[in-house]
């Protein structure tokens, strides 16, 4: 079963009568328990607010792998290029140029789309930080040559 993020949250309203429901049972609205009950099911709420998703958590262990490896990747490919250059120094400049270019496009594309994104950030940001990575290293290789 594939787990999404969801592209909104739900009102406290909701979780408050979800978890109401959950623990004292549908014949009682939340209005009639006490305020000691109503207490325990926003201290529910809260706790259940800081626990992680274990399917999010493995997909960004994934990801970060991934991510390394394409670094990894990446620098081996710049070596390479430096290796069969003719001008050897002109092009460990350019290889530097285009890393350091992408390492700010990366940041910049991740940065705004946090500010953007809303409940769906963590996936967002790293599609847009790779996108922003891989325009401004294309950018920046073809404004050197």
């Amino acid at each position: 079963m594939a787990h999404q993020l969801k592209a909104t949250g739900k009102t406290l309203e909701e979780r408050v009568i979800k978890k109401a429901t959950s623990m004292y049972g549908e014949h009682i609205p939340f209005e009639a328990l006490s305020a000691e009950q109503q207490n325990s099911v926003y201290a529910s709420i809260v706790e259940s607010a800081g626990r992680s998703n274990s399917a999010v958590n493995q997909r960004m262990g994934t990801l970060s792998r991934v991510g390394k490896g394409l670094l990894f990747l990446s620098i081996a490919i710049s070596i390479r290029e430096v290796y069969n250059a003719d001008d050897k120094l002109n092009e460990a400049g350019r290889q530097t140029f285009i890393m350091g270019s992408g390492l700010a496009g990366g940041w910049a594309g991740g940065a705004a789309a946090g500010l953007v994104c809303g409940p769906g950030a963590p996936v967002c940001v790293i599609v847009d930080g790779f996108i922003g990575g891989a325009l401004a290293a294309w950018g920046a290789g073809n404004l050197w040559s």
